[in-house]
């Protein structure tokens, strides 16, 4: 039996190396459960590689395995130490269903995106580094071991866009069960019922033109989960697009509100007129006025009396006859009425006025 690495990792099996590392499965003797060690040898670039594989402990995702430690050895060699996954590697998964296989691919896009956010990659992503816990969720393993053998051999280390094409990779295996050839054959090739989208979104992910890279990690996951008809939490869900005010008809001549103005004002007035028209009243306040416009104007006497005025010389009225007769009205005294009765058609004008005495016939009754 081996001895412990670091006083407390005891190795029980080899696993599947990542990124030119060898890797071992190990039980954590202080905290009882299973561990993954890599010895990476740091040749003369120590300080650089501990550096690097000690800022990958401060990352944290569900779907990337987290470094525990990171021990310096005795004979220069760095322990690398994650969690072990429980679970099936992926390369046990020759292939799967379309909505598995999306849900998958989208897990491990979002383990990329964390770690190319700060500038860290994988650099060795094969079916042999992802994990498939009790839950059926992936769990990418040995994340940063490549950049750190790169960095010991001083030799050129891997990028963001070569994590990407590994996933077209693994995605590609997962929906039609073969590993894509150089260059990449259409997945509807040998899947002819995977969607258009899918098909067209692993061609980009494998895509080595320098004018076309793949496609953002973080953005690869929102799509493959949109295929998959997840609703994405409202933090990664994209913001709504600015709608653009609706065109509207410049205005010309004069406003809505005056128009209304003016209108209410020609209602108005036509009813005033009318008004006016029925009561007979006078709105301009001029006689002559009234004989242009035809509206006639007159005032009824009282009921109770009615005065005629004439000169001295025409009466008594030609044509009239005048007579008294006495009506016994049943109240005393009893009343005395003159009574006029017109004999002809009309009563001549009045010519001579030149009289200064006058007399007044009054009508009472």
């Amino acid at each position: 039996m081996s001895e412990p690495i670091a006083g407390r990792y005891r190795p029980v099996a080899p696993l599947p190396a990542i990124g030119g590392v060898k890797r071992e499965l190990a039980v954590d003797q202080v905290a009882d459960h299973r561990v993954a060690i890599a010895k990476v040898k740091t040749g003369t670039r120590l300080d650089a590689i501990d550096r690097h594989l000690r800022a990958l402990q401060a990352l944290r995702h569900p779907s990337l395995a987290p470094v525990l430690d990171v021990v310096l050895l005795d004979d220069g060699k760095i322990a690398f130490v994650e969690a072990q996954a429980d679970g099936p590697l992926l390369s046990g998964a020759v292939q799967m269903p379309q909505a598995s296989a999306l849900l998958v691919a989208a897990d491990i896009a979002d383990a990329l995106a964390v770690l190319h956010a700060v500038g860290q990659t994988h650099g060795d992503l094969t079916p042999d580094a992802v994990v498939l816990d009790a839950s059926g969720r992936p769990v990418v393993m040995g994340a940063g071991l490549a950049a750190a053998k790169a960095t010991a051999d001083e030799t050129a280390g891997p990028l963001a866009a070569d994590d990407l094409r590994a996933l077209g990779a693994l995605l590609y295996l997962l929906v039609t069960g073969r590993t894509p050839a150089d260059p990449p054959a259409s997945p509807m090739t040998f899947a002819p019922a995977i969607a258009p989208a899918l098909n067209g979104l692993i061609l980009a992910l494998l895509s080595r033109d320098a004018r076309r890279p793949p496609p953002p990690a973080a953005a690869t996951a929102e799509r493959l989960r949109a295929m998959a008809g997840v609703t994405l939490p409202l933090d990664l869900a994209p913001a709504p697009l600015p709608q653009p005010p609706l065109p509207t008809t410049p205005r010309r001549g004069i406003s809505d509100a005056a128009l209304a103005a003016i209108v209410g004002g020609i209602a108005l007035l036509a009813i005033v007129l009318a008004v006016a028209a029925i009561n007979g009243t006078d709105l301009v306040g001029d006689d002559e006025d009234d004989t242009q416009t035809g509206i006639p104007t007159f005032t009824l006497p009282e009921p109770s009396s009615l005065t005629l005025t004439l000169t001295d010389d025409s009466l008594p009225l030609p044509g009239v006859v005048t007579e008294t007769e006495t009506f016994d009205t049943g109240i005393a005294p009893v009343d005395t009425f003159e009574v006029f009765t017109d004999t002809t058609a009309t009563v001549p004008a009045v010519t001579d006025t030149t009289s200064t005495a006058t007399d007044i016939v009054t009508l009472t009754g």
